[in-house]
């Protein structure tokens, strides 16, 4: 059933991605993609709200408690797709029916998406899509559980780990509210100028995630993703700071997202399914990849992975915006 459902959320990933850039173009992808990250973020803070009502005063997950939960999830899942069934068809700015929008056979769009994977640019957009994949599973699966796990965090360790995850869906949704706000702004020459460049956006989520894994470094006990521990780590590790790097870890993957989603819409708007495709093909094997290794790789591990791969996405993304037209840019 994990299988499925990876396989129903490529499903709706990349199609929520194609309509967001058919949806879009240069004076709006920046917008249209913040708010989209925003909103769909809000699921993490209502998410974690919603099992904590159902699990309150619970100290196992019985039968009434389970189908109470998966009740709602399918009538919040059905609901969902029936509306995406009703949204309007992409339209141009004209009101016209965006001319972006044709229909291409199967097996053609395969070989679309094989050509377009071996090209430059998406071979170096690869890198920065398997980090966001590393960086994902990281957050939603190893971090929040190696809160609870950390008994020298208190004895209110465990109660962390539902608070770990409504910060990252704040730091989440700050993000794609802030960079909806400033991505409207304009700049020439990859000089910022009343607002901030796509690269200027990756910098900062460099910044903000290298700040987060060095804190997790020094806060978490190497052996704390494998069981409950009372081993201590550089230093005594606290519950604050735990949760100060949870928001880091949300804003920082917010940071990553929201730009990658923008380029691949302004640079395949003529036909945008096969890379946002790509994207999340080359983020799922990342995450499959991650959960395998956090089985046997202590936390201290983990984290030297993903700065390496964090410097190697910044570096990617930095060079495929170089080389991207600036006609892309005018109105942004």
């Amino acid at each position: 059933m994990s299988a499925v459902q990876g396989f129903g959320a490529a499903i709706l990933w990349t199609a929520q991605g194609t309509y967001l850039t058919l949806n879009s173009d240069s004076s709006t992808m920046s917008r249209n993609t913040g708010v989209f990250w925003m909103i769909s973020n809000m699921s993490m803070l209502l998410g974690n709200a919603f099992v904590s009502y159902a699990l309150r005063d619970k100290d196992n997950f019985d039968e009434s408690t389970r189908t109470f939960i998966y009740t709602v999830l399918i009538a919040v899942s059905v609901f969902g797709a029936l509306l995406f069934l009703l949204l309007r068809s992409p339209v141009s700015s004209e009101g016209t029916v965006n001319e972006r929008v044709e229909t291409i056979s199967f097996i053609q769009q395969i070989k679309n998406t094989k050509s377009l994977f071996l090209t430059k640019d998406m071979r170096l957009l690869n890198i920065s899509f398997f980090f966001t994949g590393l960086h994902l599973s990281f957050y939603a699966s190893v971090y929040s559980s190696s809160i609870g796990f950390t008994k020298r965090m208190g004895s209110n360790s465990k109660q962390l780990v539902a608070l770990s995850g409504l910060f990252i869906g704040i730091g989440e949704i700050l993000g794609g509210l802030i960079f909806s706000i400033l991505g409207q702004k304009t700049f020439d020459n990859n000089i910022i100028s009343k607002g901030l460049s796509h690269s200027a956006v990756i910098a900062l989520g460099f910044i903000v995630n290298i700040v987060a894994y060095g804190l997790i470094f020094i806060n978490l006990p190497d052996d704390s993703p494998f069981g409950d521990t009372t081993a201590k780590s550089f230093i005594n590790p606290n519950q604050y700071l735990a949760i100060f790097c949870s928001f880091l870890l949300g804003f920082g993957d917010s940071c990553f997202n929201t730009q990658l989603y923008n380029i691949v819409g302004l640079k395949y708007s003529e036909n945008s399914a096969p890379p946002m495709a790509l994207f999340n093909f080359m983020q799922s094997i990342a995450a499959a990849l991650s959960f395998y290794y956090s089985n046997y790789f202590g936390i201290q591990i983990q984290l030297i992975l993903l700065m390496v791969s964090l410097t190697m996405a910044t570096l990617s993304f930095f060079k495929v915006e170089e080389s991207t037209d600036k006609r892309y840019y005018e109105a942004i």
